[in-house]
Order: C-alpha cells, then sequence, then structure tokens
C-alpha cells in the first residue's frame, strides 16, 4: 500500500491541508470536495480522501465506503447548483484511463444537453469464448487471498 498521510509534492494533499486554495463544496473528518479549477463543464467537482493513496485500488476499503456514502448528496447537490441535465460519475485510474493527479478520487461532472464533452465512447463484443474466460479470471482475483487487501 502506499497510503499516507501527506505526500507534499501531492496537489490534493496540499489542498486538504490549505496550502492550495480551493472552493470546498464539503468537508468530513475523512474526505473533501471542491470545484476543479480547469473543469469540464461549470460545476465539476473533486472527491478526494484526506489521506493520500495513489489511486482508487489502493484506497482502504473503509475510506473508499466512506466516500462511496458522499456521491449521492454530491451528485444530487452538482446537479441541482449547475442546472443540468445528468452528471458524469468518474475514476480515472492510472495513467491508461487518464488519471494525472496521483491521488485517488472521483470526478462529478455536470452534463448538459448539446454540451461538448463527446460520449458514448466506442463499444465492441465479445469473441467466442472471451466473456467467459474473463470472468473466470475476475472470479479468481476476487477469491484470491491479495482481493481483500
Amino acid at each position: 500500500m502506499s497510503g499516507h498521510a501527506y505526500d507534499p509534492h501531492c496537489p490534493f494533499c496540499r489542498i486538504v491541508r490549505g496550502e492550495i486554495p480551493s472552493s470546498k463544496v464539503l468537508e468530513t473528518d475523512d474526505a473533501v470536495a471542491f470545484l476543479d479549477i480547469n473543469p469540464v463543464n461549470p460545476g465539476h467537482v473533486l472527491l478526494v480522501p484526506k489521506t493520500h493513496h495513489l489511486n482508487l485500488t489502493e484506497l482502504p476499503e473503509a475510506i473508499a465506503a466512506h466516500l462511496g456514502s458522499l456521491v449521492p448528496r454530491l451528485c444530487r447537490a452538482v446537479q441541482a447548483a449547475s442546472g443540468a441535465d445528468g452528471f458524469h460519475l468518474i475514476v480515472n485510474n492510472g495513467r491508461a484511463a487518464g488519471q494525472t493527479v496521483d491521488h485517488g478520487h472521483w470526478h462529478i461532472i455536470p452534463r448538459f444537453q448539446n454540451d461538448s464533452v463527446h460520449w458514448p465512447w466506442p463499444h465492441t463484443q465479445y469473441a467466442g469464448e472471451e466473456l467467459s474466460q474473463i470472468r473466470h479470471r475476475i472470479e479468481r482475483a476476487l477469491n484470491s487471498p491479495n482481493a481483500a487487501n
């Protein structure tokens, strides 16, 4: 685990400590939500744990559960305040998925009819036994001794 209370090089850790100014919208003992300074759409909020963890897969389950418990309320507030028609709740986990800040976090992005954000992503179908094979690999990973960490 790479969880630490604080990483002085992490902008989100510095926001949590008040070293970098932010527009906080919600704060608990273990989490903080603030407006993204480079929003996809106005009202784009980031929800972060107060302790430093590189990404979602490294969050302890209790912290992840706490952040998850804040999501419905935050999403309702973002949608109501922005007048959005909907929203995306996104976690970019790892560079391949677009994660640019190495501190696990959720994005709540308001969406509007006819905004400039392109969706849906392209989809494909499984070929042959591929569906069954990936299902079995996921089940095996879930039941491995490391899955509980």
